[in-house]
């Protein structure tokens, strides 16, 4: 009867957990549908589920023990998060669902499970947009960073160039390094990729490597992009910069990046082994 109630009990937490984000998640694939830079969100969830599975034999090993300090972390935050989804404050509303999960975790779990289960919840946040106010904030210095890198590259083989921002002037046409080539779709999108890699790597020094490789790995792909783009734009003319061949190349280089850290994953992951052998 008590194994009865407790199942329950965790049921019925899951069903209003689920009504109560009801609301937001469906904004949310609304944005991952039409916004490309955060596409990847459709997929955080069934991760970060995956996640859990892998941990199931762990978790199931410990004894849960509710706690009441968790209980007062769902009050407190339910509040903000009903509060912020009315005033439509799209950051405090995401935070609040995460930090709402883990109070619901520690008044059912208690300390011990949270542990195990802290990694996926917080894994869940590659699913919220970057807030505006940052994300302009990031943005505009990569965009002057990646012209400016891919001007000099240009200007190596021997092709004339002006640059005024983050436009450049070639003969014949110009392009422009827009938000979608400033890498901060791929810095989001690679952040998580090493996240999840790091998450199964064990030790601090492997999976610090890997966490901090992905900002300069995409900021490198984003760099070679632009100029591969003015070079091939300069000999065969703009449409090259443009529709399917710009879209495809952007896809190529992402794998290509992903094909990066999974290497630095095997190197890091055997070179440690064998240190320790």
């Amino acid at each position: 009867m008590a194994e009865f109630y407790k199942k329950t009990c965790y049921l019925f937490s899951f069903i209003v957990i689920v009504l109560l984000f009801a609301p937001v998640l469906f904004e949310l694939m609304k944005y991952w549908r039409i916004n490309n830079d955060y596409s990847h969100g459709f997929f955080i969830i069934p991760i970060s589920i995956y996640m859990i599975w892998v941990k199931r034999e762990k978790i199931s090993a410990l004894t849960p023990k509710p706690q009441w300090a968790g209980v007062l972390v769902m009050i407190v935050f339910s509040i903000f998060y009903v509060v912020s989804v009315i005033i439509k404050f799209h950051s405090l509303s995401h935070l609040s669902m995460i930090v709402l999960l883990i109070g619901t975790m520690i008044s059912i779990f208690g300390w011990a499970i949270t542990k195990e289960l802290l990694a996926p919840i917080l894994f869940l946040s590659f699913m919220f947009p970057i807030p505006s106010a940052y994300y302009v904030m990031i943005t505009n210095p990569l965009k002057l960073f990646i012209t400016n890198a891919s001007v000099v590259i240009i200007q190596f083989f021997g092709i004339p160039i002006y640059q005024e921002g983050n436009l450049i002037f070639m003969p014949d046409l110009h392009l422009e390094v827009a938000e979608a080539c400033s890498g901060i779709r791929s810095i989001y999108s690679y952040l998580m990729l090493s996240c999840l890699f790091a998450w199964f790597s064990k030790g601090i020094v492997k999976q610090t490597i890997l966490i901090s490789s992905a900002i300069p790995i995409a900021i490198g792909i984003n760099i070679f992009r632009v100029s591969i783009t003015g070079i091939l734009s300069h000999y065969y003319g703009e449409k090259v910069a443009q529709g399917f061949f710009h879209e495809f190349t952007g896809i190529v280089l992402f794998g290509i990046g992903f094909g990066l850290l999974l290497i630095e994953y095997s190197l890091i992951k055997n070179r440690f082994r064998k240190t320790l052998n």
